[in-house]
């Protein structure tokens, strides 16, 4: 009978035993599971709006930190002009005129923008003659409503109801180049993206450059963002195609954004057609300034961080709409899947050396032929306000919020200041729009 007793105890004991290592690995893997799609950005979990604002004495010694760094890494003493405390307008009066063959379109979608997208709207359609903008405006309430740009008419919409409104012919390019949508909601940035695409295409345009408010597109060799997609993605039917090598299993070279498990091994050589170019950003630093000055940021920002600053691996896509598959989520800002010519063989997408690329980045970092001037910072500020708002296909998280509360950046890195003196937003702009030279008085 004891023995028999104590063989129980034992049994119980080793279940006891048994059920709490069960336990322990379920909870291990949970929040293993959880780290890693916080840090990653997977379905990010979402925090509240909080007031970012630290003491002065905490931002004062950020600056001086900030401040000490570009000293020991500038690559060229500043100009001697500097912008003034002039108040930005919204309003700027220009002469120029839509580009007859321009056939390219932006779109963007925006939430409390109001004070940058002046200059944004002016750059795209007077530097790079872009065609017509699509702005969707995500605020809950549509804060777009009295917002114009004196140099365009505007067709305002609900989500829904394509953006126009009735007393507006959008079909008239020359009558109405932005587009204004309401699209509220959360995490909208595919959704609205693939909408424009969709009203790009009925409309008649060939080509879409998505892009955000805070991203500049500068062409160092090319006149207008047109030239740059006719000499890269081809015109109409003429298509521009390239020749990739293909492994047994159909993939090719270069179109994956993972690193394949086994060295590629080239089965064939094949033609695909080229639809999407995709271009690396250069990000530009916050110039250590704590609070934001109504002057436009292409004056206020004028230098740049390292090339080999992490966030310049992204690029951003510039795409020749029939090759665009419209039958997918856009679940990622920074590239989208392309369909099948007639004959099966998938479209591609290549970078500015016409090589194939895949996914979002492009580690080589290429800036001879354009590059997508970031200015993802700004100010102190301006920053923590940006990552209160969270991403528009992440939303907030809370550990990039914590991280700009502290001055660092998404990496955990202090916020670049900036060390090359990059001024090429600007020089374009004021050539264009020539009362934005009022602040270089």
């Amino acid at each position: 009978s004891f023995l028999r007793r104590t063989s129980t105890w034992i049994w119980i004991a080793r279940f006891k035993l048994g059920l709490g290592l069960l336990i322990l690995i379920l909870c291990y893997q949970f929040i293993k599971d959880s780290s890693q799609l916080f840090i990653e950005g997977k379905g990010q979990l979402q925090a509240p709006i909080v007031n970012s604002r630290s003491s002065p004495e905490q931002e004062q010694a950020w600056q001086q930190t900030c401040e000490a760094s570009r000293r020991d890494n500038m690559h060229r003493p500043p100009p001697s002009s500097s912008s003034n405390n002039n108040t930005h307008s919204l309003r700027h009066e220009t002469k120029s005129d839509l580009p007859e063959k321009s056939n390219v379109v932006a779109c963007t979608i925006a939430i409390h923008e109001q004070p940058y997208l002046t200059e944004w709207a002016e750059y795209n359609l007077h530097v790079l003659n872009i065609a017509k903008l699509y702005i969707y405006d995500n605020a809950d309430n549509l804060e777009l409503s009295n917002w114009t740009v004196d140099s365009a008419s505007m067709s305002i919409g609900r989500k829904g109801e394509s953006g126009q409104n009735g007393t507006n012919n959008t079909n008239n390019r020359e009558s109405s180049r932005i587009s204004i949508t309401h699209y509220p909601g959360k995490k909208q940035q595919g959704p609205a993206y693939k909408d424009c695409a969709r009203r790009a295409l009925s409309e008649g345009y060939e080509y879409a450059f998505f892009t955000d408010v805070d991203e500049f597109l500068v062409l160092y060799q090319h006149n207008s963002i047109m030239e740059l997609a006719v000499d890269y993605l081809g015109k109409g039917d003429e298509d521009v195609h390239v020749d990739v090598e293909v492994d047994k299993d159909g993939k090719i070279r270069g179109a994956s954004s993972d690193p394949p498990p086994t060295p590629f091994q080239t089965d064939r050589n094949e033609t695909r057609i080229v639809g999407s170019l995709g271009m690396n950003f250069r990000t530009l630093g916050n110039n250590c300034d704590i609070d934001y000055e109504a002057v436009p940021v292409s004056k206020r920002f004028q230098y740049r961080v390292e090339s080999s600053y992490p966030m310049n691996v992204f690029i951003k896509s510039l795409v020749k709409l029939k090759w665009l598959d419209l039958d997918v989520d856009f679940t990622d800002p920074h590239f989208y899947k392309l369909r099948k010519d007639e004959n099966g063989k998938q479209a591609v997408k290549i970078d500015t050396n016409r090589q194939v690329r895949g996914g979002s980045l492009q580690p080589m970092r290429l800036y001879d032929v354009a590059a997508v001037h970031h200015f993802l910072h700004k100010s102190l500020s301006e920053y923590r306000k940006k990552r209160d708002r969270g991403g528009g296909t992440t939303g907030p998280s809370m550990m990039l919020i914590e991280n700009a509360k502290k001055g660092l950046d998404n990496h955990g890195k202090p916020l670049p200041g900036g060390n090359i003196y990059d001024d090429e937003v600007w020089k374009r702009l004021a050539e264009k729009v020539p009362s934005y030279k009022k602040y270089d008085a």
